[in-house]
């Protein structure tokens, strides 16, 4: 399992001073500064190949000829927003998405994968309900005449009375 990211946010001011901001083609040169590239990219391979031809530039090289994990520009509104995805080629044709970063006013972070979104929604959610559940047990009593009743002060009525007026209102 790779290392979660999702937590760091990196920024080369000099580079971007350097080389006069972010565009569609320098970003990938860009992103390769940062923690979130992977060395044993095809990008990389093919930099480390062409780098002293002279006439090669990486760009004239198809990377869809190159089995493995690759990096792509998938969207692009310069110079605030550029969306990478890192995939893994097994075919000329075929790529699965292994992870999505983006760079937004030279800040580059990763994307949550949606299970750790969905996760923490549904967490934060049952967290909530329970807060609820407690505060409805602080208020029920049980007596074994009459059984369970509801035990709410004034002030509580009227508040619930006044959601309830609010909520009708509403409709």
């Amino acid at each position: 399992m790779a290392t979660e990211l999702t937590g760091i946010e990196w920024r080369s001011d000099q580079w971007l001073f350097q080389f006069g901001g972010l565009r569609p083609e320098n970003v990938l040169e860009y992103f390769s500064q940062s923690p979130f590239w992977d060395s044993s990219s095809n990008n990389a391979v093919l930099k480390m190949q062409t780098q002293h031809s002279s006439g090669l530039q990486p760009a004239a090289h198809d990377l869809t000829r190159m089995v493995g994990v690759e990096f792509a520009v998938t969207h692009a509104d310069p110079p605030a927003l550029f969306v990478i995805t890192k995939s893994r080629r097994s075919s000329p044709t075929r790529t699965t998405p292994l992870a999505v970063y983006y760079i937004l006013d030279g800040n580059a972070y990763e994307a949550p994968s949606l299970y750790s979104v969905v996760s923490s929604r549904i967490l934060t959610s049952v967290k909530r309900v329970e807060a609820a559940f407690d505060v409805a047990r602080a208020h029920a009593v049980f007596h074994p005449a009459t059984g369970y009743s509801w035990q709410e002060t004034p002030a509580q009525k009227a508040a619930r009375k006044a959601a309830l007026r609010d909520i009708q209102q509403a409709e």
